[in-house]
């Protein structure tokens, strides 16, 4: 199966629901056997990752949809990033299209900032890339000013003139922004209103129009020799080709800045589909880890012990689960290894275990202000969907679990 049709598998359990993120989905955890150090097989010259991941606690509710949400819309849609600020605080971003927060002393004890931070204007525009927005990516060098990447969504289905089947899926035009926040995260607001593009296909929406398309889902960012990376996933469209594209700048004040790797260097400059006309397709960006990376990376962290960076993915079959994979350099991958069995919202039969989805890992115990380390352990946090007789809703929670990280293979 090629990595597009994995995805495409992957998101087919979308089309039913109000979306925001690729669905990267797992089993639930709570009463199923979890099963960790599984190898994915049958690719000659796997490199095996020089670490072992594996579940060390139970399961415990970070927020719950039902006790901790402000309104109907309030649930964990994204993966958790959080970042400390200069009074000390700890924040924690998991939101849907209304941008809320958990706040606290740490990251093992929050609760809910009920006011919206950030959402999009639902601009019927898609050259305005201003419709709807999740904060996917954070990074503040002072915690005071942050600086963020967004998963802008441009809904084509809500607008019945631009999208003829008004599916979702056919008419779903993503792109990655910028906003930044002055107060500690109190309000965020648009880098330049019109001109806060970070990532998007040198297409316009009435190109690529049919299928998904575009870049999705930004992981955090990890610091590397003085510059700040981060993954988006791209969906095949014309020459860009599906898998997770490495982004890299040295100037995080500055959207345009931002580089894509091109398969020998960060020499992808991005541009606005709607400024161009000619030479679109020299504005793309080469997947890394193609035979390793095989699922949208929705975590990147840094082991401070070894130096090596860990990604962690889902695969959202029916036998699928969380993976992790570990890299000197964020090119060269080992190949994934199963932390833990599962499947996705569009794999869920009637009695299977809850589903789950967007798995991240952050330590607690980071000295890092943007959580980019991890140490010998590290929390592992996802959300759960509730399921409401054998169908998902909008009830979900907030779910983390202990993780210990020790070196050596599996």
């Amino acid at each position: 199966m090629t990595a597009y049709a994995r995805i495409d598998s992957i998101m087919r359990g979308l089309r039913a629901r109000l979306p925001p993120f690729i669905r990267l989905v797992s089993a639930g955890v709570l009463g199923v056997s979890l099963q960790t150090g599984t190898s994915v097989q049958g690719h000659a010259g796997e490199v095996q990752p020089g670490l072992t991941l594996a579940i060390a606690g139970q399961a415990e509710t970070v927020f719950s949809k039902a006790r901790n949400a402000c309104d109907p819309l309030d649930i964990p849609d994204a993966p958790a990033r959080a970042l400390r600020t200069a009074s000390g605080t700890v924040q924690l971003y998991a939101s849907h299209l209304q941008n809320r927060r958990l706040v606290g002393p740490d990251l093992l004890n929050l609760s809910t900032d009920c006011r919206v931070v950030f959402q999009g204007n639902e601009r019927d525009d898609p050259a305005a890339f201003d419709d709807r927005a999740w904060i996917a990516s954070l990074y503040t060098p002072d915690g005071q000013t942050i600086f963020a990447a967004i998963h802008n969504e441009f809904q084509g289905h809500r607008r019945p003139a631009l999208c003829p089947s008004g599916q979702y899926m056919d008419c779903w035009y993503n792109a990655i922004t910028s906003a930044v926040s002055h107060d500690e995260g109190k309000h965020f607001s648009r880098t330049a209103a019109g001109s806060d593009l970070i990532a998007a296909l040198p297409y316009r929406y009435d190109e690529v129009t049919g299928h998904h398309a575009g870049y999705f889902n930004p992981t955090n960012m990890v610091l590397d020799k003085g510059k700040l990376f981060m993954m988006v996933f791209a969906t095949e469209a014309r020459a860009q080709k599906p898998g997770n594209c490495l982004l890299r700048t040295d100037r995080i004040s500055d959207r345009t800045a931002w580089r894509g790797w091109d398969g020998h260097g960060f020499d992808v400059t991005f541009v606005d589909p709607y400024a161009i006309s000619e030479a679109k397709d020299a504005h793309v960006c080469a997947p890394v880890g193609a035979a390793q990376l095989r699922w949208p990376v929705t975590s990147l962290v840094r082991h401070e012990p070894t130096g090596l960076f860990i990604a962690l993915m889902m695969n959202g079959a029916h036998d699928g689960g969380v993976f992790y994979a570990t890299s000197p350099d964020l090119i060269e991958w080992s190949s994934p290894i199963k932390l833990m069995d599962g499947l996705g919202e569009g794999a869920y039969r009637c009695g299977d275990s809850a589903p789950i989805a967007y798995p991240s890992l952050i330590d607690p115990r980071s000295t890092d202000r943007n959580f980019m380390t991890i140490g010998q352990s590290a929390e592992l946090f996802f959300t759960r969907f509730n399921m409401t007789g054998c169908r998902t809703s909008m009830d979900r929670d907030l779910i983390r679990i202990k993780i210990a990280i020790s070196p050596g293979k599996n």
